[in-house]
């Protein structure tokens, strides 16, 4: 018997008329996975798969097959990712696919990306569960053909702006902070200013232009100070003051002018020198910070004079860090950083002075029954900022464990979260100690030139896991929605993503959400849900009363039946 099951994808709601796509997945057996089997060992020398997906991508406008459309199918828990490339007809398999639960996403030109049971823009996907021996066919994608904007860039005299980065950006929550980020492909102005951006999904958008204001090389010394602040259309620098732009599904959008806002730019100039006070060769970058700082994405390059001195030229007024890496950024090389604020006028004497890479030793505690599945060649531990505030360079990559479970990891100074990857599925981090203080949550604190040693990493198994169905207000069992799980204690809403965390439904209706750490939490189902919008306080404390209260332990799997709630 044939199971057949419909997913229909409408893109999108804020399009003018919208249009359905319908997605259709057959396959022999049930497609969800049965509780009764013994948990899979990702770790365990790898089998050869035994599941089959296949399916169609066609164009939504025509129905026509789309010819070398990128199918991609990835698996984070089985650290599988696979691409494959449709042909002639449109079609695309995947053979050898261990057990599991996937991602499926497609991607083709100018046509807007999908991810498998998207129904809007910027929501996610679901995941597909797929089972040994399982032939999955006809999980087939119509692409709706993306929109084009295009429009034209002057200077204030009405004189063609060329060369200049023009970018459609949208507001995302990030780490808990409203963010201005890019959205799709950046296009640069031609000779006459034109551009044109394309592969548009549907929304709203602000358009800006931004002209690379030190164009010159970081070797040149011009004392010109003109040039260009970042701008919005409809021509301001302000992007309180910005117009959006509204783009249907499909749609073009012709003619959009604007001119750039002159501005009065700065040079900032200083010193940079090692740990022992030589003068040092390299580079240092002035990053933009913020809640635009994303959306500008305008690095300033300097470059260090044989005697250590740097000047940065053409820098906009805003807040920066300045950032250098010296030697040959290896994960010995020392580095240096320090933020400056620039409102128009020159910024000198700035001295940044090198720090060697701390060295962090611990090792990973595990149960030792259960460190029989772990092969510590395949881990790295890392370590992230537990504050961002701006784009980050220099840190250090990812350490090797040692076979009797030891690391030694290069750390730039700062508050570090400590992070164990890849884990194989079901485990987790229990708890992150330095001389007997948990610091999983805080962080680790890393100071210039101070090596830090005696570091735990607890791993376990026993994560808890949540999951369920949803039904609405009849009763019936609905299949495209959002859960979001959150703690009671708000203080757990901001910068630490282990405690806030989202899941769709797969195939059959059914979410779930895994290596969740114990404590008490909220769960709420709801109807759509942007992408990184439960990572925004405000929308947790307007969810809350929708909410049900629960409380999960190590180890403890809950199953919730939940009510359908609305977002808005």
């Amino acid at each position: 018997m044939l199971n057949r099951i419909l997913v229909v994808l409408l893109v999108s709601a804020l399009a003018p008329v919208a249009r359905a796509q319908t997605i259709v997945v057959q396959g022999p057996g049930v497609l969800t996975g049965d509780a009764s089997m013994p948990p899979r060992d990702p770790n365990a020398p790898r089998k050869t798969g035994t599941a089959v997906l296949r399916g169609r991508v066609v164009a939504s406008d025509s129905g026509q097959p789309l010819r070398k459309a990128q199918v991609r199918v990835s698996s984070p828990e089985l650290r599988e990712n696979r691409l494959a490339t449709t042909d002639a007809n449109g079609k695309y398999e995947f053979k050898e696919l261990p057990a599991g639960r996937y991602n499926l996403s497609v991607s083709k030109g100018s046509y807007v990306s999908l991810q498998f049971g998207q129904t809007r823009p910027f929501e996610p996907g679901k995941p597909l569960e797929i089972q040994d021996a399982q032939t999955i066919e006809k999980v087939d994608f119509s692409l709706p053909r993306g929109s084009v904007v295009t429009g034209r860039i002057v200077d204030e005299f009405g004189e063609p702006a060329t060369d200049v980065m023009v970018t459609l950006q949208r507001y995302q929550n990030m780490s808990g902070r409203r963010r201005l980020v890019p959205s799709g492909r950046p296009s640069t102005t031609n000779d006459i200013g034109e551009f044109r951006l394309f592969a548009i999904p549907p929304g709203q958008y602000y358009l800006s232009a931004s002209m690379r204001n030190a164009q010159m090389s970081p070797f040149d010394s011009s004392d010109d100070r003109s040039g260009y602040a970042p701008t919005y259309f409809p021509g301001t620098p302000n992007v309180a003051e910005a117009q959006r732009v509204t783009v249907g599904v499909g749609q073009t959008i012709t003619d959009l002018a604007m001119a750039l806002i002159p501005t009065k730019l700065a040079r900032v100039s200083g010193s940079a020198v090692d740990s022992r006070g030589r003068a040092m060769s390299g580079m240092v970058m002035a990053l933009p910070r913020g809640a635009d700082m994303i959306g500008s994405m305008m690095m300033q390059p300097g470059q260090i004079r044989p005697d250590g001195t740097f000047q940065i030229n053409g820098v906009a007024a805003g807040t920066y860090t300045l950032q250098a890496n010296f030697g040959n950024s290896g994960p010995d090389s020392e580095s240096a950083s320090v933020d400056v604020t620039v409102n128009g006028e020159d910024v000198n004497d700035v001295h940044l002075v090198g720090a060697k890479p701390s060295a962090v030793t611990g090792r990973l505690v595990v149960d030792p029954a259960a460190a029989q599945t772990l092969r510590p060649s395949t881990m790295r531990v890392g370590m992230t900022p537990v504050q961002t505030d701006g784009i980050v360079f220099n840190t250090s990559g990812p350490a090797m464990v040692n076979d009797d479970l030891t690391f030694e990891a290069k750390a730039r100074p700062g508050q570090m979260r400590l992070q164990v990857n890849p884990l194989p599925a079901g485990w987790g981090i229990r708890a992150v100690r330095y001389r007997a203080t948990d610091v999983t949550d805080s962080g680790l604190d890393i100071r210039p030139n101070e090596d830090v040693g005696d570091v735990e990493i607890e791993l376990t198994n026993r994560m808890p896991e949540v999951s369920g169905q949803v039904t609405n207000a009849r009763g019936a069992i609905v299949k495209d929605y959002t859960v979001v799980v959150f703690p009671e204690d708000r203080e757990r809403w901001t910068n630490n993503p282990r405690y806030v965390r989202s899941g769709r439904p797969d195939q059959d209706g059914r979410y779930k959400i895994t290596s969740l750490p114990p404590g008490s939490y909220l769960i709420v189902a709801l109807d759509q849900v942007e992408q990184g919008e439960w990572m925004d306080p405000d929308f947790l404390e307007r969810m809350r009363p929708k909410a049900s209260a629960f409380g999960i332990a190590e180890g403890e799997t809950k199953s919730f039946d939940l009510k359908l709630n609305s977002a808005s």
